[in-house]
């Protein structure tokens, strides 16, 4: 069921008659800001009319706005430190540390945004990728048109305010 903060940017994205523009709502959402803003924002980092835009990019924005991310969860971490321990291959002392924290994660358990709604945290701001797309998770509650849908989790960053 739709929210309503995911009903008004998909209102505000609708008026602006904007497409691939899942990180502007997204932005939106985790930062409780408008619409309008998260757009402006990303359209100063290179984001162009109705074209999508990289991570990297919406966390630059979220670091100007006084947040801090934090990768929960990588799929491919996990992949990287498989294929490894498959084949025998050495894996520096770091990303093996991360790749057992990934696995330990509570977003490893739910592989799709269908299944990952019961390990849903009450209390944070996430944003979660799939392979070509990016929602909001606030409170425990999906945000967003994929809600109940089994696309692939790929990544988790937890969005946090920096405090003053």
């Amino acid at each position: 069921m739709p929210t309503k903060e995911w009903e008004r940017v998909k209102a505000a994205s609708k008026k602006w008659r904007e497409t691939n523009d899942c990180t502007v709502k997204a932005l939106a959402i985790a930062t409780k800001s408008t619409y309008e803003k998260a757009h402006g924002a990303l359209a100063l980092r290179g984001r162009n009319y109705r074209k999508g835009v990289a991570m990297e990019k919406v966390f630059a924005a979220l670091r100007d706005w006084g947040y801090t991310v934090k990768t929960e969860y990588k799929k491919s971490t996990i992949e990287y430190i498989e294929m490894h321990e498959k084949y025998g291959w050495k894996v520096e002392d770091d990303m093996a540390e991360k790749g057992k924290a990934f696995r330990r994660s509570r977003w490893a358990k739910g592989k799709t945004i269908k299944s990952i709604v019961p390990y849903l945290p009450s209390r944070g701001v996430f944003l979660i990728e799939t392979s070509s797309h990016v929602l909001c998770v606030r409170a425990g509650e999906v945000h967003d048109w994929t809600d109940g849908r089994r696309h692939r989790i790929t990544n988790v960053h937890r969005i946090v305010k920096k405090s003053d």
